[in-house]
Parts: C-alpha cells; sequence; structure tokens
C-alpha cells in the first residue's frame, strides 16, 4: 500500500506542477467507471504420475481458460497539448469476479494508465480515441473452495504488468467545464515471460470530467 501511495503523489505531482505557468484550461480531472468481460486461457505442463508404470512420471499439458467480470473504478488527469491531442493518467483500482462449479473467486488490483487520445473536432459533440497502456500491480484473490473454506493470496510474479489498451467513443461537452466520455474498449494483458496465458477485457469506459 506504501507503493500505491507514493505513487499516487508522484502522480498528482506530475500533474499538477508548473500549472501556474500554463493555462488552467489545459488541464482537466476526471472519475472513471469501467464494467467489463473477461477471458484468459492458460496453458502449463504438469509433471504427474505415469498411470501405466509404476514409479514413473510424465508430462501433461493441461489447458485452464476463466471468463472473468468485474469493475474498474478511478481519477485520471489530463493535460491538453492542442485542441486535439491530450495525455491522461491516473490510479484505477480494479475487481473481478470468476465463479465455476466448485470454485468462487474474487479479486482486486490497483492499475496505472498512461494513455494518449485524440479529440477530432472541437464540436459539442465529438469523435473521442484513446491508445496506451496500463502498469498493473500484484493481484490479491480471494478463492472460496467447497469443504475447505476460503483461501487468499497474492500474485506477484505471476501477474501481467503491462496491458495495452485501445478505445474509440465520443465526448459530449454538456456544459462549459463539464463532459462526458463514453468509449469500448479493448484491453490485452502482456504475460510474463515464464507463462502461457493470452488475456483480455472488454469494456465500456466512463468519464466525467472537469476542465479546472
Amino acid at each position: 500500500m506504501k507503493s500505491i501511495f507514493y505513487t499516487s503523489l508522484i502522480l498528482a505531482g506530475f500533474l499538477f506542477s508548473g500549472s501556474d505557468a500554463c493555462s488552467q484550461s489545459k488541464f482537466a480531472v476526471s472519475a472513471n467507471v469501467t464494467p467489463f468481460l473477461g477471458h484468459s486461457k492458460t496453458t502449463v505442463d504438469v509433471i504427474v504420475p505415469d498411470s501405466g508404470s509404476s514409479g514413473t512420471f510424465t508430462t501433461q499439458r493441461w489447458t485452464s481458460e476463466a471468463s472473468p467480470k468485474g469493475i474498474w473504478i478511478g481519477l485520471n488527469g489530463r493535460f491538453s497539448f492542442s485542441k486535439k491531442w491530450s495525455a491522461s493518467t491516473g490510479l484505477w483500482y480494479g475487481y473481478y469476479r470468476i465463479k465455476a462449479t466448485n470454485v468462487d473467486s474474487r479479486s482486486h488490483t490497483f492499475s496505472i494508465p498512461l494513455v494518449a487520445n485524440l479529440q477530432t473536432s472541437d464540436r459539442k459533440l465529438s469523435p473521442y480515441f484513446s491508445a496506451g497502456a496500463f502498469w498493473n500491480f500484484a493481484t490479491t484473490s480471494r478463492l472460496t473452495i467447497p469443504d475447505i473454506g476460503t483461501v487468499t493470496f497474492k500474485s506477484d510474479e505471476n501477474t501481467s504488468r503491462i496491458s495495452p489498451t485501445v478505445g474509440a467513443g465520443v465526448i459530449y461537452h454538456f456544459a462549459q467545464r463539464l463532459s462526458l466520455i463514453a468509449q469500448p474498449t479493448f484491453t490485452y494483458a502482456i504475460p510474463p515471460s515464464n507463462m502461457d496465458t493470452k488475456a483480455y477485457q472488454v469494456g465500456l469506459n466512463l468519464q466525467l470530467m472537469v476542465k479546472l
């Protein structure tokens, strides 16, 4: 938690330092919510006893798939380089659940987005495109298994640290300093080098943005 606190301070200093030297209209903050549906497929090689021979082992390839449902919530700061181009970063909290026949998993994590944005016009309603990546902290999961109970563990080395993301939607300026952004998004998790995993999320990002 200390690393998250210090990271938040650094981000705040980056976003708001030097605001006296720049026009205040260049800065904006937003509250974000992104419900999402994900899918992951993991393949591992497992050494198991050979059923046809006593005392020997064989290697089997096991595959597991999951489709988590969850939500991201967070705060962003945005700096506009021009009327069309901007960059944003912040701190997001993610929660998702995987429910299978015999296992119920609930997980949460923190993530830092770094995104470039393109607003194609200065009209009240304009197309809005984003591309960038998330830096992911370790994930804490709680598994509930029948007849065993609840097990809590923290995934660190096996966490996909970097997740590229893209979004395409619209921005609606409904007041002088207030805007609403809506974007369908696609995010792909780059797996650690020691894991054969393919994972992605499809979501709907909604932002309420206030220009400072």
